[in-house]
């Protein structure tokens, strides 16, 4: 089963020292909001799963996944330095094509680690008479654990929609996310991947390797440098350089997962390569990796 998309499409990290105090604040303020919405096609894209359910036109399940990543990074820049995290999703599915659920997450260099929970509802599914073309739309409102009185997160719920095309062993997936609240913000990202069968297990259990290339779009604040210096007026500073907002290219990340099918069970280890691009003068990001292990369980009703 394809595996879920952990740890956000929808962080905004803020890069500038003139904004440094603010940074913790907003990263609380967005940190879950892309947590895992989305099932892309964990379920619903699995050709294998009718038989879990004795091949019945209409079932329902229950889902449940846990994951690790040993760093935690948000479109190629790390967040905290080592961090790792541990995520929880439980979603009810009907082949039909509805779902709903909740996820979240735990950090450990947070206080408190565990900071949102993701309530979801949505549907996917393809096209009758095209079934290679899916498409999907789903809706996440954010419950926030934060006792700071002066905590005012910008956002309170998002918006996705997307589409897959899909053979029997390549892929590709388009999607585009809008965070809602007191502003409005948006990201795209773009996909592609394959399967490749390694050792068949049984009839459908099987481990093989899936691997995926992504590319992020999203929005962040860029220092520009200007050619000349311009003093301010007012303070009679001089300065180099304006900041502003800019959307863009943010990291190409490329996945090795392994993954292991065996009766209602699925486990997946993968190894998570980032390439993290800039938009503006200011700032470059260190290539980086990490380590990704999850398990998932499904059960039927």
């Amino acid at each position: 089963m394809k595996k879920l998309i952990i740890n956000g499409f929808s962080l905004l990290l803020i890069f500038t020292q003139s904004l440094k105090a603010q940074q913790p604040h907003l990263t609380d303020d967005l940190r879950e909001a892309r947590l895992d919405s989305l099932l892309n096609e964990v379920i619903f894209d699995d050709d294998d799963l009718s038989y879990l359910f004795g091949l019945k036109k209409n079932f329902q399940f229950l889902y449940w996944r846990s994951s690790f990543d040993s760093r935690t990074f948000f479109a190629g820049r790390e967040i905290g330095t080592q961090q790792h995290n541990l995520s929880g999703q439980l979603y009810y599915l009907h082949s039909k094509g509805f779902y709903a659920g909740f996820s979240g997450a735990w950090y450990s260099q947070l206080e408190p680690g565990y900071r949102t929970t993701i309530l979801t509802g949505g549907y996917s599914k393809s096209l009758q008479k095209m079934k290679f073309f899916r498409y999907r739309l789903s809706y996440d409102y954010f419950l926030f654990n934060n006792d700071d009185p002066d905590f005012d997160p910008l956002y309170s719920s998002g918006l996705n929609t997307g589409i897959t095309l899909k053979s029997k062993s390549l892929g590709t997936r388009f999607d585009a996310y809008f965070l809602l609240g007191d502003e409005v913000g948006t990201s795209l990202s773009w996909d592609a991947f394959a399967y490749l069968d390694l050792v068949r297990l049984g009839t459908y259990d099987k481990i093989r390797l899936e691997p995926e290339v992504s590319l992020y779009f999203g929005s962040e604040l860029v220092e520009y440098q200007l050619n000349e210096v311009i003093i301010d007026p007012v303070t009679n500073i001089g300065y180099d350089y304006y900041y502003e907002d800019a959307f863009g290219l943010m990291n190409v990340q490329l996945q090795l997962p392994l993954n292991i099918k065996y009766k209602n069970f699925d486990f997946e280890a993968a190894w998570i390569y980032n390439l993290p691009q800039s938009m503006g003068d200011g700032i470059s990001y260190d290539e980086s990796s990490f380590f990704r292990a999850s398990l998932g369980y499904i059960l039927s009703l």
